[in-house]
C-alpha cells in the first residue's frame, strides 16, 4: 500500500511538473511590458503619449441596494502618486494625480491611490461626479463626468 501512494505522488508530482512548463511556455510568449507598459522605475527614452483617464459608471448593485456610488476607474500614461511641485513635474514616467469634485460643487477633492471613488449619503436624484487628471502641479490632463441616480426609497418620498 505504501508503495501505491509513492505511486499516485509521483505521478501527481509528474502532472504539477508538466502543467508549470505548460503555462512556462505560455507566459513566455506574453510580455509584461506588451500589456501594462514600460516599467515605472526606469526613465523613458521617447515622449509619452498623453495622458487619459476611463472611468465605468458606479456598480449597479451598492448604489440600487444602499445607495453607494462607486466608481471604478484606471488611468493610462501617467502614476498616480502623491508627489507635488515642480520637481514632480519633470519625472518619469510622469506622475500625477485626481481632482474629484461632486456637482459642480466649487471645492474638490484630491486622490492619489487608485482605489475606486466610494460616496455614500447622497440625497436620491441625478448627481455627477467630475474626475479630473492632473500633473504635479495641479495642471488638467484629462477628465471623465460619470452621471448617475441614487434611487429614492420610499421614506424619503414626499407624502402627500
Amino acid at each position: 500500500m505504501v508503495n501505491l501512494r509513492c505511486g499516485s505522488l509521483k505521478g501527481t508530482s509528474l502532472l504539477m511538473i508538466a502543467a508549470m512548463a505548460l503555462f512556462a511556455i505560455d507566459a513566455s510568449a506574453q510580455s509584461v511590458t506588451d500589456k501594462c507598459g514600460p516599467a515605472h522605475v526606469i526613465p523613458l527614452t521617447t515622449p509619452e503619449p498623453p495622458a487619459k483617464i476611463v472611468a465605468d459608471p458606479p456598480l449597479a448593485g451598492p448604489l440600487a441596494s444602499r445607495g453607494v456610488v462607486v466608481i471604478q476607474y484606471c488611468v493610462q500614461n501617467i502614476h498616480l502618486a502623491p508627489v507635488f511641485g515642480a520637481g514632480a513635474t519633470a519625472a518619469s514616467p510622469r506622475v500625477g494625480h485626481l481632482h474629484v469634485s461632486l456637482d459642480d460643487a466649487p471645492w474638490v477633492w484630491m486622490d492619489a491611490s487608485g482605489n475606486p471613488v466610494i460616496i455614500q449619503g447622497l440625497p436620491p436624484g441625478p448627481h455627477k461626479v467630475l474626475l479630473q487628471l492632473n500633473d504635479a502641479n495641479h495642471h488638467p490632463l484629462d477628465q471623465v463626468t460619470v452621471s448617475f441616480v441614487v434611487p429614492g426609497s420610499a421614506e424619503s418620498a414626499p407624502h402627500h
